[in-house]
């Protein structure tokens, strides 16, 4: 039987890409996984739109001036939006991600979900790539992927 849950949460596979520090040039593939919460439509849609207005500041901030010249503060207007971007994708991060596991430290510990974990994780792209590519796998519902 479906059941209708207000609040719908699942494990989820999260892959992150390292440099193999053994092969120059070469990858490897690290995962862990991550206990997402599965935001319905419309909050999904203003997250989405929010953002968008986030990124209009980075073009505002490239708009060259009639005589078609980058404007002089542009590098600071690029700072400033894209700390501003950084911070709201940390916080949308926030949002979904209620756990994770299979995460150890630097001494094989293993490195819990704490708000100041969760902080140092957000410091390496590589994370945020890997679960953000996670948490949309999580929510497509991709058939191909089922096998259907």
């Amino acid at each position: 039987m479906f059941k209708l849950v207000s609040n719908l949460t699942c494990w989820w596979p999260v892959k992150v890409m390292e440099p193999d520090p053994d092969k120059p040039g070469k990858y490897i593939e690290r995962q862990f996984e991550a206990e997402f919460i599965v935001l319905d439509r419309e909050e999904s849609q203003r997250i989405d739109d929010l953002r968008a207005e986030l990124l209009k500041a980075f073009e505002k901030a490239v708009e060259r001036t009639e005589d078609g010249k980058a404007p002089a503060d542009v590098e600071a207007k690029l700072k400033a939006a894209q700390a501003e971007l950084d911070a709201y994708d940390i916080n949308a991060f926030r949002r979904v991600l209620k756990n994770w596991r299979g995460i150890s430290d630097d001494g094989d510990q293993p490195f819990r979900f704490t708000e100041e974990n969760f902080a140092i994780a957000m410091r390496h792209e590589r994370i945020r790539v890997g679960l953000n590519r996670a948490y949309q796998e999580a929510i497509s519902q991709d058939r191909a992927r089922l096998g259907n």
